[in-house]
């Protein structure tokens, strides 16, 4: 039986021309989709909208791996994946050795498959067989080209990065290129569970990697996942850390290769690699004008271009005698840097997926740069033109908050639950909306059984779907609940709220009706 793939035309929407071409055509197939692409001038991913079982099956029969991307309409890191890495010409192109399918966290069954596949966040890529063995998870912040390579790597073949990982500790010079390709471009070190944790393996492999560059980024990864309380690097470890991100830093290539490394580990990087003092200084000096540079970088996207500068924040604070507070005030030149930065951003970015990307982060900045009036401007401006305003309307409710204003707090977040779309992104607003009434309006008991049981009602109607983020989401709440029921005497509260449980996890199945029913705990 021959099973149809379908282009995803909502959250990977194509432009005007293409969305014409494909519009004459029913059910288009994998084959056809791309002509009807390439002919109006676009490249698309043909993606499997959704039904994973269909896109496995689908890889048997083709003898292909399959491309699984767990993500959501309002996150902006998947968008970034959608304005950036889901257009580049050759990672799409890639792509046609595999069998894509999306997965939107909100779609029937998502949160199933992914407790199943171990997913902890959105955005997440993984490449799993026909039989559906995890072969790895891709960077989805990682250099195009790297990502690519990749792709091509496990497309001859390689085994599993587990697998991998374990042979480059043990007898590393048995491994291929394509296999340290597939290690370099491994995504998954969260996850990483080995004894050590990320860090330590990630420094085993910077020891035993073929080439000097690879062997940079993997001890430059290790210096970034470093616990926060690890004791401090000997002076000769920290005289080599130093000498790795300097080498970085003077090679055009290494730099944006490791952009993600060096924006989102700056402080860790830098206080690693030097004590306290002028040499410390020096080296944030030195990555700043590396991060600047990918600002610079035309190439890069505008999402990816903007985030640099928060690490510029991040290092200035972290030098600062009271360290990294956020109620250090930051030098007039970089608040000046920040406000002409998000003003470009603003400007620059014109499609959908590029502003959900960067519009958080461009209200972040200002409010690290004291101008918490421009981030709420910036804020509601933009619910005229999200695809998802509820997602910015948390942030509305903090800013709310911390000007006193409690009551506008409240009604922010009220609206982001209410306006919130799709059943996982409904229960997460939901609980955020009750945990704000538990920190703001704590004596209202009223008020908060009556939303915390809106949000249980959720549940009714959607069968097997208390897994993953619909679980943490309202294990989490539990807890709140029962502390805020020992300080305010909602014993009777929990008692009416564990009874409506009882009646909405009814759908759930097998280890899911347990963890349903015992979100909130015993009375």
């Amino acid at each position: 039986m021959t099973i149809s793939a379908k282009l995803r035309l909502g959250t990977l929407a194509a432009p005007l021309a293409l969305l014409s071409a494909l519009a004459l055509l029913p059910a288009c197939s994998p084959p056809a989709a791309e002509k009807a692409a390439e002919k109006a001038g676009v490249a698309e991913i043909a993606w499997r909208d959704g039904d994973v079982a269909d896109a496995f099956q689908e890889a048997a029969e083709q003898g292909k791996p399959v491309l699984l991307y767990w993500g959501a309409v309002w996150c902006p890191p998947c968008n970034r994946l959608k304005a950036g890495l889901f257009k580049d010409p050759d990672f799409v192109a890639r792509t046609r050795d595999f069998i894509p399918v999306y997965l939107d966290g909100d779609s029937a069954g998502a949160q199933a498959w992914g407790e199943r596949f171990k997913i902890k966040g959105y955005p997440t890529l993984i490449i799993l067989r026909p039989d559906r063995t995890e072969v790895t998870r891709l960077s989805g912040s990682g250099d195009p080209g790297q990502v690519t390579a990749t792709l091509a790597a496990v497309q001859k073949g390689s085994a599993n990065v587990a697998e991998l990982l374990k042979r480059a500790q043990s007898d590393p010079k048995a491994l291929s290129a394509d296999d340290w390709t597939v290690i370099a471009g491994f995504g998954g070190w969260q996850d990483e569970e080995a004894e050590g944790g990320a860090a330590a393996t990630l420094a085993k492999l910077a020891a035993v990697a073929p080439t000097e560059p690879l062997k940079r980024q993997f001890a430059l990864q290790a210096l970034a996942q470093r616990p926060k309380d690890a004791p401090a690097l000997t002076p000769a470890a920290q005289a080599e850390a130093r000498k790795t991100l300097e080498a970085v830093l003077a090679s055009p290539e290494e730099l944006r290769g490791n952009r993600s490394t060096l924006t989102y580990g700056a402080v860790r990087l830098v206080q690693a690699a030097a004590p306290a003092g002028p040499e410390r200084e020096a080296l944030a000096k030195a990555l700043v004008t590396g991060l600047d540079g990918f600002h610079a970088d035309e190439s890069l996207g505008t999402g990816d271009r903007l985030s640099s500068l928060g690490a510029e924040i991040a290092l200035y604070r972290a030098s600062h005698p009271n360290g990294a507070s956020k109620d250090i005030a930051l030098p007039p030149e970089l608040v000046e840097k920040v406000h002409q930065r998000v003003a470009w951003a603003d400007g620059a970015a014109k499609n959908p997926y590029e502003r959900q990307s960067l519009i958080s982060t461009a209200a972040r900045l200002l409010g690290d740069a004291g101008d918490k009036p421009g981030a709420e401007r910036l804020l509601k401006a933009e619910l005229e033109k999200s695809q998802a305003p509820y997602y910015y309307m948390p942030s509305l409710a903090k800013l709310a908050e911390e000007r006193g204003d409690t009551g506008a707090a409240v009604d922010w977040l009220k609206r982001g639950y209410e306006t919130s779309e799709g059943p996982a992104s409904r229960v997460q607003w939901g609980v955020t909306y009750v945990e704000g009434l538990l920190r703001l309006t704590p004596d209202d008991k009223a008020g908060i059984e009556t939303a915390a049981a809106q949000v249980l009602g959720e549940l009714a109607g959607q069968p097997d779907s208390y897994h993953q983020r619909t679980r943490q989401r309202l294990e989490g709440l539990g807890k709140s609940l029962n502390a805020w029921s020992a300080s305010h005497d909602g014993a009777q509260t929990l008692e009416k709220l564990r009874l409506r449980t009882a009646e909405v996890c009814t759908g759930q199945a097998g280890d899911a009706l347990a963890a349903c029913r015992s979100w909130l705990g015993s009375a």
